[in-house]
């Protein structure tokens, strides 16, 4: 499912799409930047050529735009959880 994301409507998940994907020599299929923000094809990029853990920030990147565009509120109980599970997974031990 190719959308364009527009910079004004979901600026975090364009950030941390230009992270993950800005640098490279060749963009991965799924993921063209404009002017505007980017055309991602949520389905070319989980399934493409990305490593396992760029496939996770995909996936993470994706539910950050729907909620940016739903006004980036979880519920508090759910918010709480998804901290705690997120900060267990990058913790450098």
């Amino acid at each position: 499912m190719n959308e364009h994301l527009h910079r004004d409507d979901v600026p975090e998940t364009l950030a941390l799409l230009r992270t993950l994907l800005g640098n490279r020599a060749r963009l991965p299929e799924g993921y063209t930047p404009d002017q505007t923000g980017a055309d991602v094809d949520w389905h070319l990029l989980a399934n493409g050529s990305l490593s396992t853990s760029e496939k996770a920030v995909v996936y993470i990147a994706h539910g950050l735009a729907i909620l940016e565009r739903r006004g980036g509120r979880f519920d508090l109980h759910l918010r709480d959880q998804i901290l705690a599970a997120v900060q267990t997974i990058i913790e450098v031990p």
